[in-house]
């Protein structure tokens, strides 16, 4: 084996008597400068020609910094930095290898060609594991190989190959390709992009790309995504073909032709920005004459912006408008869409400091029922708190003034038609004592309320009303040893105390308040009215006893807890229930969760009403999550209304993910509802491994009590692993499983290692 190095010097370097061969040149200390531009050429059989061409036989090599090219022949010229190969070749880029049958390079200006090439696209970045609704994901990247009958270099970062395939499967596997006649890789810009493009799926040609472009490192890139299609019952078939703007890297734009079956084109636009102060996204859909109802000039419209100027002040807007009530109805895909009632139009200025807190609200909506769903709008509403804590006591304030009125295309009557502003401020004082075992904190309040009505008898309203409470607390614990396993055991016992005189709030208008549900959390509240315009009267006491068993990392394993509200005095303002009024007690509320070393969760939730002996509320569940890509759902509800036998509720529900062996995965949910002996929703899917590709198929039904009829649904994809998705959209179906099934990860979410178990 022969090799030689050769530099822009090395004619003179030849004029050297002391160096007697090759080996010498490459022993002998180089500056940077020459080293950068020296070109290194080995082989069997090394010989030199007319002084400046170099040539090398039998396993050549060449080398010049990051490229490393070898051949069964290279030849070699100094002068012009040319070089031809013959035979097998193969070059070493940074990112990219590439093996042909002949070489024609030029180092200087990195341009030639190459034939009959296979190659490989690296990707540069690495798995991510992020954290999404609670959940770890796995982002995977991919990377490409394929073939071209010539590859062209264009410049240091710029090929073009000619009757080209390209594909993400492993090699062996030629499962789908893109094929074009012509292909442009530029790993500077991290861009591929392909003319008159078909994919082909299985030897089968299943969709064609007049032009795309998609990034080797999943970067955003400008041009046509996916086409997605689907069908509804309401609009027939149902097309989507979108182009995405890569504007800059904190801007761009989606613009989508859309196809209905049944009523006609429609045009859809999303524009998005993002920087370090604001950001905001604004959609538009529009349809120009629906052929299915006759309406002209059909829209959805969003804007949305959040804002921050600095200095602890934001700002944000929401405005939402639809062309006609029935718009959702008619054009969603998504039942969740289609059951919006109310379009909110907001805006927002915010303040945030170390003692004070402002927020300006303006707020209206677009209500797409009757009057009987339209809520007040707030024009303006302004929300002003602070917060102070001094050595022995914290001062706190709130207080909220709210212009309340009407959506003028409703006709209201009775105290309906009541309008005006309403001024409420709580001053309150607070003195908490606490130490490591226990605390003790009494508080101080009062609530001012002032209106200014219109279409009422009386236009002004004044009432105040003071309010004390007490909450305390004791931590004790303890160390016990279980399954010769030490843990840690908790007892917290609580008490909370309240007392509000009554108020006669009978002749004051209710703007925005109800009465909250009584459970675990709202039994600490000192109002158990949501909103402003109704304060109980109250003379109670609450208690509670928690427990928690803890390992000894500090992680929760076990917990209970039982709680219960003691009334000493009647209540006089509590809504329409006076026979709950009259009670001595609360129900009887307790809880307890689990999470067992196996990956076994439960959970459970009951309100007991020790008066009947019954139980009112319950709320059971199991989760069982061993590994990425398995998990199963397991619950029960019960509502039993004693006041309302219509709102009761039983419902069971399971919902999951699970690996059928030889690449397939199942996706299932069941809701039945118990009491109506009725299915609500039953949702089942199956995905396949491909390795390189994955195709799904999701089948839902579900009843909902505003139609007499069950509505089906129907989603079919297949996606091509660092490329898109072809059929259903991506986005739309991964929010549809995600909100039936929590916890699923689709196949590409799952971990190498958990997904090569499921391939026999």
């Amino acid at each position: 084996m022969f090799r030689k190095t050769i530099s822009l010097l090395w004619v003179l370097l030849l004029l050297l008597p002391q160096l007697s061969s090759a080996e010498d040149l490459l022993s002998e200390k180089q500056s940077p400068e020459i080293s950068q531009d020296l070109v290194e050429i080995e082989g069997e059989n090394l010989e030199t020609l007319l002084d400046r061409k170099m040539k090398a036989r039998g396993n050549a090599i060449l080398k010049k910094g990051n490229k490393t090219i070898k051949a069964e022949v290279i030849e070699y010229d100094e002068i012009s930095e040319k070089l031809i190969t013959q035979g097998n070749t193969s070059i070493e880029l940074e990112n990219i290898s590439l093996t042909g049958s002949s070489l024609n390079y030029k180092l200087t200006d990195y341009t030639g060609q190459m034939d009959d090439v296979s190659f490989n696209l690296k990707s540069q970045k690495k798995e991510q594991t992020v954290i999404k609704k609670g959940y770890e994901i796995t982002k995977h990247n991919y990377n490409y190989r394929g073939d071209a009958k010539t590859i062209f270099f264009d410049g240091e970062n710029k090929k073009r190959l000619q009757s080209s395939r390209i594909t993400t499967c492993e090699a062996n596997s030629d499962d789908w390709y893109i094929k074009s006649k012509n292909i442009e890789i530029d790993t500077k810009k991290d861009q591929v992009k392909a003319s008159n493009a078909l994919v082909e799926f299985k030897g089968v040609p299943i969709f064609y790309m007049p032009s795309t472009s998609f990034s080797l490192n999943k970067n955003r890139q400008s041009g046509f995504l996916s086409s997605t299609f689907g069908t509804t019952t309401r609009s027939g078939f149902d097309l989507r073909i979108p182009y995405y703007f890569n504007i800059s890297p904190n801007m761009d734009a989606t613009l989508s032709a859309r196809h209905l079956g049944r009523r006609g084109p429609m045009a859809e636009g999303q524009f998005r920005y993002l920087t370090e102060n604001y950001s905001g996204v604004n959609e538009l859909q529009y349809m120009n004459h629906d052929e299915a109802s006759g309406q002209d000039n059909r829209y959805f419209l969003k804007l949305t912006h959040q804002h921050q100027f600095g200095r602890g002040w934001s700002g944000s807007y929401d405005l939402q408008k639809v062309s006609d009530n029935n718009y959702f109805a008619d054009l969603a895909s998504m039942i969740q869409v289609t059951s919006v009632v109310n379009l909110p139009q907001r805006a927002n200025l915010n303040y945030s400091g170390d003692i004070w807190k402002l927020n300006v609200l303006t707020e209206k909506y677009q209500t797409l029922t009757n009057a009987l769903n339209s809520p007040y709008q707030r024009l303006p509403q302004v929300n002003l708190s602070g917060n102070k804590d001094f050595d022995n006591f914290t001062l706190d304030l709130k207080s909220q003034w709210t212009l309340f009125d009407r959506d003028d295309k409703f006709k209201f009557t009775g105290n309906q038609q009541i309008t005006g502003s309403r001024l409420s401020m709580t001053p309150a004082i607070t003195i908490p004592l606490t130490s490591n075992y226990g605390y003790i904190k009494p508080k101080v309040s009062t609530n001012i309320r002032s209106y200014n009505l219109n279409h009422s008898p009386d236009n002004n309203k004044d009432i105040i009303t003071p309010i004390f409470s007490l909450d305390s607390g004791v931590y004790l614990d303890r160390n016990i040893n279980f399954l010769s396993q030490n843990y840690t055991n908790t007892l917290e016992p609580r008490l909370f105390y309240v007392y509000i005189p009554y108020k006669n709030q009978s002749v004051l208008p209710n703007f925005d308040t109800g009465l909250a549900d009584l459970n675990m959390q709202t039994l600490f509240y000192e109002n158990q009215y949501n909103g402003l315009d109704r304060i109980n009267d109250a003379n109670q006491l609450t208690a509670s006893v928690t427990s928690k068993i803890l390992d000894k990392n500090g992680k929760e394993r076990l917990s209970a807890i039982i709680a219960q509200r003691y009334y000493f005095e009647d209540r006089r303002v509590f809504g329409n229930d006076q026979l709950d009024a009259k009670k001595a007690n609360s129900d009887i509320f307790m809880g307890a969760s689990a999470k067992l070393p196996n990956s076994l969760n439960l959970d459970a939730m009951f309100q007991f009403n020790p008066s009947s002996n019954s139980l009112l509320r319950s709320t059971l569940g199991a989760r069982y999550n061993p590994e990425p890509g398995k998990m199963l759902n397991v619950s029960h509800r019960l509502i039993d209304n004693i006041i309302d036998n219509n709102q009761n509720l039983e419902v069971f529900n399971v919902a999951g993910q699970w690996p059928l062996g030889n690449r397939f995965y199942s996706i299932g949910r069941y809701n039945y509802d118990l009491k109506a002996s009725q299915t609500i929703e039953v949702l089942a899917g199956v995905e396949y491994d491909g390795g390189c590709w994955v195709a799904r198929s999701i089948f839902d039904r579900i009843s909902l009590p505003t139609t007499p009829e069950a509505n089906y649904a129907f989603f079919v994809q297949l996606e091509l692993n660092g490329i898109g998705s072809i059929g259903s959209d991506a986005n739309r179906l991964n929010t549809f499983l995600y909100r039936n099934v929590p916890g699923l990860r689709t196949v590409n979410q799952i971990p190498d290692v958990n997904r090569q178990a499921n391939f026999n």
